[in-house]
């Protein structure tokens, strides 16, 4: 077995996971943030857990909003995963320039933004936070879902 290090960090990348991009605020404070790193943490009651880099502008709209939706991307949603991961992105709704109404469909309740066309959503509360490493694991309660269609984006590094 080798170190830790470098090589594991690599080994864990070849692991598949869904694409996910987690929005958060309304109007003008609308953040969104792509993450892999969703995980069902309980089914009863129903909570699941993410994590972000400590210090990342995500994880601070995260935290300031409170609630969040984790909207599960499609195979044909990957221009969204790559816009939400630029860390130059703006923020409010006009997040994508001349196509952004077609992006966003209404808010939950509480105002969240939700995307267009994603094989799932999730609409959390976070519960607490735990210090992993360099990340906050983010532990969040399920308040209501929403089964979409079309096949997942799976994150997995297939270089050798």
């Amino acid at each position: 077995m080798t170190a830790p290090g470098s090589v594991s960090t690599r080994t864990g990348w070849r692991f598949a996971s869904g694409v996910s991009v987690l929005t958060c605020g309304a109007a003008d404070r609308a953040h969104g943030v792509t993450v892999s790193t969703l995980s069902v943490a309980s089914v009863h009651p129903p909570m699941v857990s993410v994590a972000l880099r400590r210090g990342s502008r995500g994880l601070g709209a995260l935290l300031t909003a409170g609630r969040f939706v984790v909207n599960g991307l499609s195979v044909q949603q990957a221009p969204l995963a790559r816009y939400f991961a630029r860390k130059d992105r703006s923020d409010g709704l006009a997040l994508f320039g001349p196509e952004a109404e077609s992006a966003w469909e209404p808010y939950t309740a509480d105002g969240v933004p939700l995307l267009a066309g994603t094989v799932g959503r999730l609409e959390c509360r976070i519960e607490r936070t735990v210090p992993v490493g360099d990340h906050e694991l983010l532990i969040a309660r399920v308040l209501g879902s929403y089964l979409g269609s079309g096949t997942p984006l799976l994150n997995i590094d297939t270089r050798s």
